[in-house]
């Protein structure tokens, strides 16, 4: 297994502060198809979901009910359906493998999932994950049946450079992706216990504690940092993008991208972002040390998050509610 490079980060508060240098949090990891019988399969033989994993759906689109005597502290949008759970793991490639090929893949973590009116599925990531036409996995494939036919296709990434097909807007790039979910019946991995799909569009209390899930760290926990800061992209090839995101002091590491980010309201989750990055040269991979206690990632916040979906998928099926 070997991690990429990754992007970089530059982030500069309002003040016009020192620089920092981030980095995203993807990680690459090699795999080999296992060979199995291939020539003569005329139906893709993938691995059907369990009924646990259908529970895990269940509960991630049908949030616990409103207790009528809490006052509510939120104000939601919950999706009439969520095929795949927030911190659902996905592995990314740009082509098909084949048996006994050697590869490599993206590993990102889903932040949530919805439909439209229309039915379709979508899933929402980091834009850095991913460009758009990119294949999504689940993270449990090996064998070449289980890549006969994809989970979804990227189909929007605010990190691809202006004028690029299916990237951002020529103003503020904004670090989401959206995948749409062509095989929703597909098992997926998720990272432990599933939260549920409310989407924060109205605190209203103070933001203090942060938390978020992802494949690699899993569930982790920090103080709120500053919101809105500019940060500075730049990718392996040299193209730096502008685009923004809120601070926490919160542990994360590659493979985390894209991941839920939420807070605690009246005893349940809300997600409040998405996982962007971490500051560039603290590299973790167990958040027990004490480096890592003191970290920031960054994340895109869910003004912008649903500003990306309103222009993507404008008939999001997203119900307004109070949590």
């Amino acid at each position: 297994m070997s991690n990429s490079t990754g992007r970089h980060r530059q982030a500069q508060g309002h003040t016009g502060a020192g620089l920092t240098l981030w980095s995203a949090l993807v990680m690459v990891v090699a795999f080999v198809v296992a060979i199995v019988v291939w020539m003569g399969i005329t139906t893709h033989d993938v691995t059907t979901p369990s009924a646990e994993e259908v529970a895990v759906k269940q509960s991630a689109q049908t949030p616990p009910p409103v207790d009528p005597n809490v006052v509510p502290q939120s104000t939601v949008l919950t999706p009439t359906s969520a095929p795949w759970a927030p911190g659902t793991l996905i592995q990314l490639t740009d082509f098909y493998p084949q048996p006994g090929q050697t590869f490599t893949a993206q590993s990102c973590t889903v932040a949530f999932s919805f439909t439209g009116e229309d039915g379709r599925a979508y899933a929402v990531t980091a834009g850095h994950c991913g460009k758009v036409g990119d294949l999504v996995w689940p993270t449990n494939a090996t064998h070449a049946e289980d890549y006969r036919v994809e989970a979804g296709t990227f189909i929007y990434s605010g990190m691809q450079p202006p004028g690029t097909e299916g990237a951002g807007g020529t103003g503020q790039n904004i670090d989401i992706g959206i995948i749409e979910i062509t095989d929703p019946s597909r098992a997926m991995e998720v990272v432990g216990d599933a939260i549920p799909t409310g989407l924060v569009v109205d605190l209203h209390t103070e933001l203090i504690d942060v938390c978020k899930t992802g494949g690699t760290t899993g569930y982790t926990c920090g103080q709120f940092g500053q919101p809105n800061q500019i940060q500075l992209v730049t990718d392996d090839s040299g193209t730096t993008i502008e685009t923004r995101g809120d601070l926490a002091q919160v542990c994360a590491a590659k493979g985390d991208s894209g991941g839920p980010v939420f807070t605690e309201v009246n005893g349940r989750a809300a997600i409040i972002g998405v996982v962007s990055g971490t500051e560039a040269g603290i590299n973790v991979e167990d958040c027990a040390t004490e480096e890592s206690q003191s970290m920031l990632m960054s994340y895109t916040n869910m003004d912008a998050t649903l500003d990306v979906i309103s222009t993507v998928v404008p008939d999001a099926a997203l119900i307004e509610q109070p949590w």
